[in-house]
C-alpha cells in the first residue's frame, strides 16, 4: 500500500512540473481592496503541497492563514512566499491538530485577526493538507487515538465556525 501510495504522490508530482513548464502564462486579475479579498487556511503549510497550495493562493489575490505546528518553519515559509510575491496577504498561526485545546486556541486568534484586520468574516476555502503517518497506536493529549483525531479534524473548519462564529462557505 505504501508502494502505491509513494508512486502516485511522484506521478502527481511529476503531472504539476510537466504541465507548470508547458502552461502558458495567465492573465493576471487586478487584487480587490485589502478588506475584500476571501481568506483561505491552509493547514499543513510548511512543506510540500500544503505550501505549494499557499504560495499559489496568495497570486491568486487570497488572505492565506498558514497553519502549522512549527512557528519556524511557518515564519520561513511566510518568508519565502513574500520573497516572490512582495504584496501577498499572509498570516501565520501555530496549531496542533492533535490538540482541540490548540485547535480551539487557533479559532480565537483567526477570529481575532479577522476583527482586528476589519476583514470579510469568513473563510472562503479550507485546504485541510496536515496529516500524519500512522505506524502506531498513540494516545494524544486529549486522551483520543491520533489516528482517530485526525479524522475528527478533517471536521476543523465546523469546530472552528462553531466555537467562534466564524462562517465557513463551501
Amino acid at each position: 500500500m505504501a508502494v502505491l501510495w509513494a508512486l502516485s504522490l511522484l506521478h502527481s508530482y511529476l503531472l504539476v512540473f510537466l504541465r507548470g513548464r508547458a502552461a502558458a502564462p495567465r492573465r493576471r486579475q487586478p487584487r480587490p481592496a485589502e478588506g475584500r479579498c476571501p481568506i483561505c487556511v491552509v493547514t499543513g503549510a510548511t512543506s510540500g503541497l500544503g505550501r505549494a497550495a499557499a504560495a499559489a493562493l496568495a497570486r491568486e489575490g487570497y488572505h492565506v492563514v498558514l497553519a502549522g505546528r512549527s512557528t519556524q518553519f511557518l515564519h520561513e515559509t511566510v518568508q519565502e512566499i513574500q520573497r516572490q510575491q512582495p504584496d501577498a496577504y499572509l498570516k501565520e498561526f501555530q496549531v496542533d491538530l492533535a490538540s482541540f485545546k490548540s485547535i480551539k486556541k487557533f479559532g480565537s486568534s483567526l477570529k481575532q485577526w479577522v476583527q482586528e484586520k476589519n476583514l470579510e468574516p469568513s473563510i472562503q476555502l479550507l485546504v485541510n493538507n496536515a496529516g500524519i503517518l500512522a505506524r502506531s497506536h498513540r494516545i494524544t493529549e486529549d486522551g483520543l487515538d491520533e489516528y482517530v483525531l485526525h479524522l475528527i479534524v478533517s471536521q476543523q473548519k465546523k469546530i472552528i465556525a462553531s466555537s467562534n462564529d466564524v462562517v465557513c462557505q463551501h
